[in-house]
């Protein structure tokens, strides 16, 4: 389905592109219209591509998502045909919407697919310039394997003094209870998993007191660990990580907190796997 609007209107809350790495095929030549200006929330910049066909543009979500909407707005230079297209690892597409009839203004397509990333693939100019885009938004809602973590047994290498913030909060699924440490750097959880598992995603929904710099990793005995993902750059809020890993323990390891005066607080650690 396909909503046509008559200019660019202000998109609801959580865009899944925003702020999120993106790639192109090109960028108009001689111009600072770089692919990041459609997913940056600002309607005043945009991707422009080179005066050729095909091009394409690409967002990577930075988790599977189940992609239930895609919003593009056009700039005068749009396209007469192209897909939108869903993948899993950024080389297997598949088509979710398909147009030979496009008309520019604001695309606002109602669409159902799964992916990590999602492609705009213009096949045919509008117009003599290339393609341009002010902004690309995707919405949806999170997509992944059985969350292995719920119940499991948990340790930490502290509790925040004189609180009830057991570790076992972070795995109990009641979004209302949450694990906090002590006031220092470093700091740790670990879940025990039961068994190996095969891993795609681990969802962490921080506290005010989050990670500025940490690491999730995995071990299969609980001696030996290796990093799967690694920030230095945290910001709080929820972190919905693809990963593609395999063990029996996962651990989230802290070694910057974001404030100071507190330790790390999780509300939610969620593992997916099979």
């Amino acid at each position: 389905m396909r909503i046509k609007t008559d200019g660019p209107s202000e998109p609801p809350a959580t865009d899944l592109a925003q702020g999120r790495p993106v790639t192109s095929s090109s960028v108009e030549p001689g111009s600072a219209h770089a692919a990041a200006n459609a997913v940056d929330g600002n309607t005043t910049t945009r991707w422009g591509s080179a005066y050729a066909d095909p091009q394409w543009i690409t967002v990577d979500l930075g988790a599977s998502y189940a992609i239930n909407r895609v919003r593009l707005a056009w700039e005068t230079a749009h396209a007469r045909a192209y897909q939108v297209q869903v993948s899993p690892d950024n080389v297997t597409w598949s088509p979710v919407h398909t147009t030979t009839t496009g008309d520019g203004g604001v695309d606002d397509l109602t669409v159902t697919g799964t992916g990590r990333y999602l492609r705009v693939y213009g096949t045919q100019r509008a117009t003599q310039w290339g393609y341009s885009l002010w902004d690309l938004n995707v919405y949806g809602t999170a997509a992944g394997g059985t969350v292995l973590s719920r119940g499991k047994p948990v340790t930490a290498s502290s509790v925040e003094p004189g609180s009830t913030h057991a570790a076992a909060n972070a795995v109990d699924g009641n979004t209302a209870t949450r694990w906090g440490s002590a006031y220092a750097d470093p700091q740790w959880i670990s879940v025990d998993l039961g068994a190996s598992r095969t891993l795609d995603r681990v969802r962490l929904t921080w506290e005010a007191a989050y990670a500025r710099a940490y690491q999730i990793q995995v071990s299969p005995d609980n001696v030996t660990w290796s990093p799967v993902h690694t920030t230095t750059t945290g910001d709080g809020g929820v972190d919905d990580i693809a990963l593609s890993a395999t063990g029996r323990y996962l651990r989230v390891q802290g070694t910057q907190r974001a404030l100071p005066a507190y330790g790390y607080s999780l509300w939610e650690l969620e593992v997916h796997g099979s």
